[in-house]
């Protein structure tokens, strides 16, 4: 009687899995039709900016207009400046790389993505021994509504932009959705995008004469770069300037925003 009672559950939990297409708890739904990606160096984010309320404010309101931001130039060593920002955001879920760099200066990338998108794998490059970046890069693997996207994220050394972008380009995947983006240092005096050749088969979506800094500066440092599979999904891109100041970051939020 046990076992008839056993093989009944059996069957009832198969036809359940069957029903449900493979449901699980942590499976989620995107709503929308388009995802918009941002990355922002947020200059120096550390113990003075969280304790400005009003920066603060400004900061969760301007990153809650994206699904997925990447946020640079953490410099934290209590580590509760990034968490008290993700507390502020509604509805996102939030994880950070270790510190790097090798002088006393570290710092840390911050994603933040909706809770609706599956984070489905993370790759922190530190430690890297073999020292092929100042701040090493971080890879993540988002599931969208069963579209797989993989995201490069760095923030380059200014005076090794050349050879730290050589050596991401080695390391990254070629096929799928694959989008590399950061705070590069790729223009001005740090990076001639016409004569160096990495990434060149990419879609640079910031151009050479646009300008994503908020200081008298007028370079191109931060960029959106995307293999061919990403760009068939390209919908638009910019730099949300509005409101940036020097006192908020020396650099603006650039964003794409792809299909689903």
């Amino acid at each position: 009687m046990k076992k008839q009672i056993l093989n009944t559950l059996i069957k009832i939990i198969i036809f359940l899995v069957i029903l449900t297409g493979g449901y699980t708890a942590y499976d989620t739904y995107y709503s929308g039709d388009t995802i918009k990606i941002a990355n922002w160096n947020l200059g120096v984010f550390g113990q003075a900016k969280a304790s400005d309320s009003e920066l603060m404010n400004l900061y969760a309101s301007v990153i809650d207009d994206y699904d997925i931001i990447f946020v640079q130039e953490i410099r934290d060593k209590p580590e509760t400046a990034f968490p008290k920002l993700c507390s502020m955001l509604e509805n996102y879920s939030c994880l950070t790389s270790t510190r790097a760099g090798r002088t006393n200066y570290k710092e840390q990338y911050g994603v933040i993505y909706q809770n609706e998108i599956n984070l489905t794998n993370f790759y922190d490059y530190t430690p890297n021994s073999q020292d092929r970046w100042e701040r090493p890069p971080i890879r993540t693997d988002f599931n969208v509504n069963g579209s797989q996207l993989i995201i490069y994220n760095i923030h380059t050394k200014p005076d090794d932009t050349q050879g730290e972008l050589n050596h991401l380009e080695g390391v990254v995947v070629r096929t799928g959705n694959v989008i590399v983006l950061g705070d590069l240092n790729a223009d001005c005096t740090y990076y001639n995008n016409k004569r160096e050749t990495e990434f060149d088969d990419w879609n640079w979506l910031i151009k050479d004469n646009e300008d994503t800094t908020s200081s008298s500066t007028n370079c191109a440092y931060d960029r959106i770069l995307l293999n061919n599979d990403a760009y068939a999904e390209y919908k638009s891109d910019g730099i949300y300037k509005k409101q940036i100041t020097t006192q908020i970051s020396d650099h603006y939020l650039i964003w794409v925003e792809l299909k689903i």
